[in-house]
């Protein structure tokens, strides 16, 4: 009786327990704390002007224009958006961390005597910016010393801040070379000591090459340079208005890339001489300033056109392929991918042969043969091939016309075998090409099969 009885209490006691976490605990605040005060309690998108005045170097004037922000101070030209969105989210996010002493006598303790930096944000409707001074780090260096020039009283803000404001005005500034994106480059044309050819886009993500020969060319290594062209950056500045051109190799460029966008509009970037850190001068052609850009865009060029050369017999996406006719042995057979719905209301591809004659195809053995061909790796470029007999290529071993999902275009590609050696055309390529030899069977075997 007397053990039912402890335990009775012991339940009755948790029970209340219970009941006050669940009545009271759970009414009161998550935290005690009050929330912090904001430095500048501003709306990034309401600021109007701001001004960046270092101890040392030059102070930064920014204002904000109908297309964006620009440097106004220590010169006029275009700013890079993400560094001014960077600088506006500090300013929106800086709190005050504590407050030191609510007035103080002796700033030079602090640093605020002669400050690191000094703030200043005009926001709309506003008379006069907002101001902040900036001073020494605190002893454990984990925050900064800084007062408002209107108060008396000094607090800290977090140390990170020192980097987010210790900006010099190329800090700031648009480096973006060209102002392209990759998306929008029609074609290229490419001089350099490596030699002369050009490029056309075909489509959505085929790239021709029309000089010096008609070839096709890598999608994923074009992509590769236009990726460079579109994110090309200068490293510094060696003048905002040059007056001589021969000083840095550009009035006789080493290198030249024309960049043909919509509506015959093109861009031109001149390179010249190297310079003594290993990196290039630079310009876009209609532009008066010169830059150095990083060595990383000459490597490439240096590999020449033979790096943008497609170095497969045809880049495919089975995925892409709704249906391919087959040639071979005189004989043609055309199959087609139809879509079905399973039980689960998910699309369900299949595949069927229609003539000569018709039968259901395996899936997974349509989609294994169309991977193939993205395998076979091409040896040689023969860019002044003989007669197609030379190559097996007057009859081939197969011929194949893919057809894909509009609005792709239908590509075709065929093989040929001439002794030990297996040989290759496609469209828009005026090249022969000799191609590994176990792939190429392996490919003519599997299409053979179907």
């Amino acid at each position: 009786m007397k053990v039912f009885w402890k335990t009775y209490v012991a339940f009755v006691v948790l029970v209340g327990l219970g009941a006050y976490i669940y009545f009271v605990e759970r009414k009161r605040p998550a935290s005690d704390e009050k929330p912090k005060e904001k430095v500048f309690a501003v709306q990034p998108d309401k600021v109007k002007e701001l001004a960046i005045a270092p101890s040392q170097g030059e102070s930064i004037r920014l204002e904000r224009k109908d297309d964006g922000w620009r440097m106004v101070a220590p010169r006029d030209v275009a700013t890079a958006t993400s560094e001014v969105d960077s600088l506006l989210s500090s300013i929106e996010t800086m709190e005050i961390d504590e407050v030191v002493l609510e007035t103080a006598d002796n700033l030079t303790d602090y640093g605020l005597d002669k400050p690191k930096v000094a703030i200043e944000v005009l926001v709309e409707g506003a008379s006069e910016p907002a101001k902040l001074l900036i001073g020494k780090k605190t002893p454990g260096e984990s925050a900064l010393y800084a007062k408002r020039p209107t108060e008396a009283r000094i607090f800290t803000i977090a140390s990170h801040l020192e980097n987010a404001f210790n900006k010099k005005p190329f800090d700031l500034r648009d480096r973006d070379l060209l102002h392209v994106k990759r998306d929008e480059i029609k074609t290229l044309a490419i001089d350099g000591p490596e030699g002369r050819y050009a490029l056309k886009r075909q489509g959505e993500d085929t790239w021709i090459f029309t000089a010096p020969l008609k070839t096709r060319a890598g999608r994923w290594s074009v992509d590769s340079l236009l990726g460079s062209l579109e994110y090309l950056r200068l490293d510094s500045i060696a003048a905002e208005k040059a007056e001589n051109l021969a000083s840095f190799g550009i009035d006789r460029p080493k290198r030249t890339i024309t960049i043909g966008l919509a509506e015959d509009a093109s861009k031109t970037l001149q390179i010249g001489n190297e310079t003594a850190d290993n990196k290039f001068y630079a310009r876009e052609a209609s532009a008066a300033l010169v830059g150095v850009i990083p060595r990383t865009l000459i490597e490439d060029l240096e590999k020449g056109m033979s790096e943008l050369r497609a170095k497969r017999l045809l880049d495919v996406s089975a995925y892409d392929v709704e249906g391919f006719d087959l040639e071979s042995d005189g004989q043609k057979s055309v199959y087609a991918r139809s879509a079905d719905k399973d039980k689960d209301g998910i699309d369900s591809h299949k595949w069927k042969r229609s003539k000569p004659d018709e039968k259901n195809i395996e899936t997974s053995a349509v989609q294994d043969v169309l991977f193939k061909i993205g395998g076979v790796d091409v040896q040689e470029f023969i860019d002044a091939p003989e007669p197609l007999a030379a190559y097996g290529l007057d009859k081939p071993a197969i011929k194949v016309t893919l057809r894909h999902v509009a609005p792709k275009p239908s590509v075709w590609f065929e093989l040929g075998k001439k002794g030990d050696d297996f040989y290759g055309r496609r469209p828009d390529d005026s090249a022969i090409l000799k191609l590994d030899k176990t792939k190429a069977q392996e490919l003519i075997d599997g299409f053979k099969g179907l």
